[in-house]
């Protein structure tokens, strides 16, 4: 008994330099590919001893992925010193082809870890069709893809067995060899990695015809019954207010100034004069900068050429092209970066007030009947202060640099030129 014992536990194999390298996979049973396989088991054999339970993972499990599996009866893994053996609790099932995925993140006993995922395929039937379903997985309200998260496909009719994989750090996705047929492709960010859907985390789902080739988007977003709130109100100026909201607005309803009030401590309703997408604002605002600076880009283009002759021309024009140059390899990179097909939620508004927030004052905004994305309306409200005027700084740094000169009459300007001016954004 102390013999097998000895046998079971991780060790330091002895003598001999350490070594650096990860572990290496050098046999899968059943072959890769393979028809008419007969087995209760599968095994991935490594060239050395590896870690019965890897840094960062639950259990040894969760480094594999079979598909199809049974939703109520997860594949079992064993751990057998170099190798790993995975153990549907009911069998493979005849005339199924498998495809077992081992994540990245098996390591030997120094901690060397394997990166890259190693696929297994193989048929209990005899034949492995070319179908599969392809896809990519958004995060719908962030607009970005969504790395790692799972996706499921089953037959309406049989809920219980389910084809799974994981999508890849550019939200791609590939589900192979499933039967033709009608399938539901669900899609979710497993926050806590138990794989399963929990209550708040990100998913959406759609219905297929596979015959062949199908390719799908999953936009994900959190369904629930509850509208959206005002989670922060932000004071762009004394008359511009950002309000952010803590989940995305149905894409069907247009930001206005009906869904908003806001009113002072005295319950004094301060008139919105425009109210606008945080999108909407940011948009505008981008492209007011840039055409201010392409103004002032021509100026100094023709204040060099006018003061410098040819050589001034040349720079300037150099210098115009490389700014172009480089505007093409940003869009160039972002042309690279998916993006859903559909604009991305609505997750603040930016409202313009028709009288100016008095400083130090409290405040009430509202916003009413905002809808989710399922179309669930909520009123809510959020109450602020306005920040109160800062005159110490001002006049500290006004004694600094009178500093070693004669007292300079107060410029009794200077209060109402800190009050941050009106940005009017339509």
């Amino acid at each position: 008994m102390a013999v097998v014992a000895a046998c079971a536990s991780e060790q330091f194999p002895p003598g001999g330099p350490e070594r650096h390298a990860p572990p290496r996979l050098i046999e899968l049973i059943p072959e890769t590919n393979a028809v008419n396989v007969t087995t209760n088991r599968a095994v991935f054999r490594f060239d050395e001893v590896v870690s019965e339970l890897p840094s960062g993972v639950e259990s040894l499990d969760k480094l594999f992925l079979v598909s199809p599996n049974e939703r109520k009866a997860p594949v079992s893994a064993a751990w057998h010193r170099t190798h790993i053996s995975l153990s549907p609790r009911h069998g493979f099932r005849p005339n199924t082809v498998y495809t077992i995925t081992m994540l990245p993140g098996m390591t030997d006993l120094r901690g060397n870890s394997i990166k890259r995922d190693t696929t297994l395929t193989f048929s209990t039937g005899s034949t492995i069709p070319p179908t599969a379903i392809r896809g990519v997985i958004f995060d719908w309200v962030k607009g970005t893809v969504a790395p790692k998260a799972l996706i499921e496909a089953w037959v309406p009719s049989d809920t219980n067995t389910i084809w799974v994989a994981m999508a890849d750090s550019s939200g791609r996705f590939l589900l192979p060899h499933l039967p033709g047929g009608p399938y539901t492709i669900r899609g979710y960010i497993d926050q806590n990695n138990n794989r399963r859907l929990d209550l708040r985390e990100l998913w959406d789902s759609v219905g297929v015809k596979l015959t062949d080739t199908a390719n799908v988007e999953l936009l994900t977003f959190i369904h629930d019954t509850i509208g959206p709130r005002i989670a922060e109100v932000r004071i762009v100026d004394s008359v511009t207010l950002r309000l952010t909201f803590d989940k995305g607005v149905d894409v069907n309803q247009s930001i206005t100034t009906a869904l908003f009030t806001l009113k002072a401590k005295d319950s004094t309703a301060i008139p919105i004069t425009t109210a606008v997408s945080g999108r909407t604002y940011d948009s505008v605002l981008t492209n007011r900068n840039r055409a201010r600076d392409d103004s002032l880009l021509r100026a100094d283009s023709a204040k060099r050429a006018a003061a410098g002759g040819v050589g001034a021309r040349d720079t300037a024009a150099q210098r115009a092209r490389n700014i172009q140059r480089q505007s093409r390899r940003d869009s160039a990179r972002e042309s690279r970066v998916l993006k859903p097909s559909k604009p991305s939620p609505v997750t603040d508004a930016v409202l313009s007030l028709g009288l100016p927030l008095t400083p130090g004052s409290f405040y009430r905004a509202s916003s009413i009947g905002l809808r989710n994305l399922l179309g669930h309306p909520r009123t809510s409200f959020l109450v602020f202060t306005s920040p109160k005027r800062d005159t110490t700084k001002a006049d500290s740094t006004r004694g600094r640099r009178l500093h070693g000169r004669a007292p300079a009459p107060r410029d009794s300007t200077a209060r109402r030129d800190s009050i941050p001016q009106r940005d009017s954004v339509p």
